[in-house]
């Protein structure tokens, strides 16, 4: 364990199983607020270069420490880090991310009854529910582990709806239920956006492609079912055969996770389709991609509340996006085109009407609308309200 200061008072551990993706960002966004309020944190997840890579992001946040659960121990392995972590060290409270941590630390808790608070960070579909034999059994001790829980905190309405169905016993406590809906760094945006602007300020302005009219589109997911990339090669195809596959480009981020299933790459050779899309290097900053593309495309089967259209819509940059549970209630009441989930046909049809007239300026009049809206500070000063009985 790295270690770097001695004062426990208000100090927190934070169990994560995976530091990435829509969780990274939370906990990068999220924690800076109340790091800067003096609030310590001490983050525990699975050896690694994900977690080295999360590391490297807090070098900065002082007094911060990091437990190394080891590589391939699977749940057992978490468990006893979190329960020999409660018994090396003292803590105010418990944060976990995430379903699998929360019901890892609230059996390891389960004797001390230091406060606990779990944020849940997806949603359980059949695509995406408890894994293994024996699914109802597994529910049932979930449930009733974590109900002991001090507050489970959902990241969207739709994504504590969700586990109330699947988990009712919460309903009855003694667990209370308090949604925290995500949010977004402004500032770290405006500054990738002026950096942005200053290194493009003598470029011609390309946007919209007007002169030959092809609009970029931008794909910033991972190759994975939920994100529903297979979906999008399923619409793109479409607009080929409607004679709309030279008025489109892709722009996709790869797969840092090399996640790409035979349906994807059956679709993907296809040439018509292949040659509209350029596939890039991940970036660590999503800004500078959102700012070059005239639509960003969210084919989601599902989400819990993602924090990419929210950075897309403040960016002023159109969304096309599903009506999938956590997708929804983040683009409602936004300028946003909505398609079915899982429908090619609909998201083609979509496609196809923001080729003919695009949004560009409706998103642009949003964008204003969207900082006030959007803002992590949001989830930090509730975050604060929580903690502040027992810090």
């Amino acid at each position: 364990m790295e270690r770097h200061q001695k004062n426990r008072s208000r100090r927190i551990l934070v169990p994560v199983s995976h530091p990435l993706g829509g969780i990274r960002t939370y906990m990068l966004y999220s924690f800076k607020r109340l790091h800067d309020e003096g609030i310590r944190f001490t983050f525990l997840s699975e050896a690694g270069a994900a977690f080295q890579s999360f590391k490297q992001d807090l070098i900065d946040w002082e007094g911060t420490e990091f437990i190394d659960i080891p590589a391939g121990s699977g749940n057992k392995g978490s468990f006893f880090s979190i329960r020999k972590a409660l018994q090396q060290s003292e803590f105010a409270l418990i944060h976990s991310q995430g379903l699998r941590s929360g019901t890892e630390a609230a059996v390891a808790n389960f004797l001390r009854r230091i406060p606990h608070f779990i944020t849940l960070h997806d949603v359980i579909v059949p695509m995406n529910d408890i894994p293994g034999r024996f699914r109802a059994i597994k529910r049932f001790i979930i449930s009733q582990t974590t109900r002991r829980a001090t507050t489970i905190i959902p990241v969207s309405h739709d994504c504590a709806e969700n586990h109330l169905q699947v988990f009712p016993a919460w309903k009855h406590g003694p667990v209370k239920i308090e949604t925290i809906l995500n949010g977004i760094n402004l500032d770290r945006l405006d500054r990738s956006r002026k950096i942005y602007e200053t290194e493009n300020r003598s470029a011609p302005d390309s946007s919209g492609h007007a002169e030959s009219k092809i609009l970029q589109a931008g794909f910033f997911g991972r190759f994975m079912p939920q994100k529903g990339f297979d979906i999008l090669l399923e619409a793109l195809a479409i607009l080929v055969r409607c004679g709309y596959g030279e008025r489109l480009r892709l722009m996709a981020t790869k797969d840092p996770n090399g996640f790409l299933n035979e349906t994807v790459s059956a679709a993907a050779r296809q040439p018509e389709v292949a040659r509209m899309i350029q596939f890039i290097d991940p970036r660590p900053d999503i800004a500078p991609l959102l700012l070059q593309c005239d639509l960003c495309v969210i084919p989601s089967r599902w989400e819990a509340c993602p924090i990419l259209p929210m950075e897309a819509l403040v960016l002023g940059t159109p969304v096309i996006g599903t009506d999938c549970l956590g997708l929804r209630e983040v683009l409602k009441d936004t300028p946003s085109l909505v398609a079915v989930p899982g429908d090619a046909e609909s998201l083609a049809e979509k496609l196809m009407a923001f080729i003919e007239n695009p949004t560009t300026e409706a998103a642009r009049n949003y964008m204003v609308l969207a900082r006030q809206r959007f803002t992590v500070q949001k989830t930090s000063e509730a975050l604060l309200a929580l903690y502040g009985n027992y810090l």
